[in-house]
């Protein structure tokens, strides 16, 4: 028996790769670009993050990365679920040449949104000197936890402009929009601090992300009003369509919500429970951890209407077989890092400072619970796009309670290592549901397994 190492797993993959069936190639083909956009924007985040975990600490850090990480759930909810919405109006429109229903659709956006975020924005502005000092008995964070609320406007003004770019096909535009701007914007801006040698501080470094949000919102508004300023539409009076679209909307909330809560509940009620020094190191682990979920993201977008094309066909047989490549393809993937995390996890986490490297376990066990995400392949996406959206999203708010649960029971506990553990053992199990149930539910097995030992019937 041949030992595996590093390269024969390397040549074993892109044997599999070679076998590909075209509709699974045509799948890989599509996210190309739009990886290279994810790709870059996590090469700069990645960076960013080195640097300021080595000028702040995991304390500053930690700081920063609450704050945003509370505006991220502010963020979701504000959008009321509107993107995908916006992303099949403007489609419908683009493909019908109906310009003014998308000119009615981004307006009605933006009215609805612009008054809802203004108001739970703002509501935080005034509240985050007691949430800083009273729930999370950390009063440095008052100001960065303002700053970030402040601009959570022009984040929602990017992520509507960003859908309604999805529905003009403009698909790796809009991943530079929501992913990697930003980031580099920001690495530039800290660059220049840096060379000029002025003192990086946690409310520099806030006013920092604040000037690179607001410039991503400035540059896609500017590619908006030249794309959609080159259609020819009528000058009728705009509609107001908001009702319609908040009924279709805000049930997608729900799942919406429930993902982006579960996502980032771990480093919010680490910095309720705990402290932000293990809020930094915990997110120094989850950023490098995660640094493959991209690959399930970007596949997921390729492979959708390919999946919802081949269930309304009923072509379900030639449906499992690409998801099953797919998934294949993701749990060789997915096993990599694990193996590289073990052997030099401590000397990757020392890139952002030695202290980091106490973090080594919790990057171990987050990698743990991301092979699950991946190697499921796309088992939720299938759920939904072949009409067992209840079903997903049952999954979706059991997942974040006991997320939540766990989260609280360990992090008292174990501090960092506990929100690793409830992290992996969320995804692990959500994952797990979902293969089974996708069996159960339509007789389609996502991943490459026999699993007839469970005796699921169709």
């Amino acid at each position: 028996m041949h030992p595996i190492t590093l390269p024969s797993m390397i040549e074993y993959i892109k044997g599999k790769i070679s076998l590909i069936d075209v509709h699974t190639l045509e799948v890989l083909k599509n996210s190309s670009t739009s990886t290279i956009v994810k790709v870059t924007g996590m090469v700069f985040g990645l960076l960013v993050s080195v640097f300021l975990g080595r000028t702040l600490g995991a304390e500053g850090y930690g700081i920063i990365s609450l704050a945003n990480q509370i505006g991220s759930v502010v963020l979701i909810i504000s959008l009321l679920g509107l993107r995908q919405v916006i992303v099949k109006e403007v489609a419908i429109g683009v493909d019908q040449k109906k310009w003014n229903h998308i000119r009615n659709v981004m307006f009605s956006s933006f009215t609805v949104n612009v008054g809802v975020t203004l108001i739970i924005s703002g509501s935080l502005v005034l509240l985050s000197p007691y949430i800083a000092a009273e729930i999370f008995n950390e009063p440095k964070l008052e100001i960065p936890l303002a700053i970030t609320m402040v601009v959570v406007l022009p984040q929602v003004l990017s992520r509507i402009f960003s859908s309604a770019l999805i529905g003009f096909h403009k698909i790796w535009q809009s991943n530079l929009v929501d992913q990697t701007l930003s980031y580099v914007i920001i690495g530039i801006a800290l660059s220049i601090l840096w060379f000029l040698n002025i003192p990086i501080t946690v409310v520099k470094v806030a006013i920092v992300y604040a000037i690179g949000r607001m410039s991503v919102t400035f540059c896609v508004g500017f590619y908006w009003k030249k794309l959609y300023g080159d259609v020819d539409y009528t000058k009728e009076k705009r509609l107001f369509v908001g009702k319609k679209l908040l009924k279709t909307s805000l049930p997608l909330l729900l799942v919406g919500a429930s993902s982006v809560i579960a996502s980032n509940a771990d480093s919010i009620m680490l910095g309720w429970l705990s402290n932000s020094a293990e809020v930094g190191l915990y997110v120094v682990a989850a950023k490098i951890g995660l640094l493959t979920s991209f690959l399930l993201q970007v596949t997921n977008s390729a492979i959708s209407p390919k999946i919802a094309a081949f269930y309304a066909n009923g072509n379900v047989e030639q449906m499992e077989i690409m998801i099953q490549k797919i998934s294949g393809i993701l749990f060789l993937i997915a096993l990599i890092p694990i193996g590289l995390f073990l052997i030099w996890g401590d000397t990757l986490l020392s890139l952002w400072g030695d202290e980091f490297i106490n973090a080594y376990w919790v990057l171990i066990i987050i990698s743990v619970g991301q092979f699950f995400n991946l190697s499921t392949g796309a088992a939720g996406l299938t759920l939904m796009l072949c009409g067992e959206e209840r079903i997903q999203g049952i999954i979706s708010i059991t997942s974040l309670l006991l997320n939540l649960i766990l989260n609280y029971l360990l992090i008292v506990k174990i501090g960092a290592l506990g929100a690793g553990l409830a992290t992996a053992i969320t995804v692990a199990a959500e994952n797990i549901t979902k293969v089974i149930l996708v069996k159960i539910k339509l007789g389609i097995l996502t991943i490459p397994v026999n699993l007839s030992v469970l005796k699921l019937k169709h």
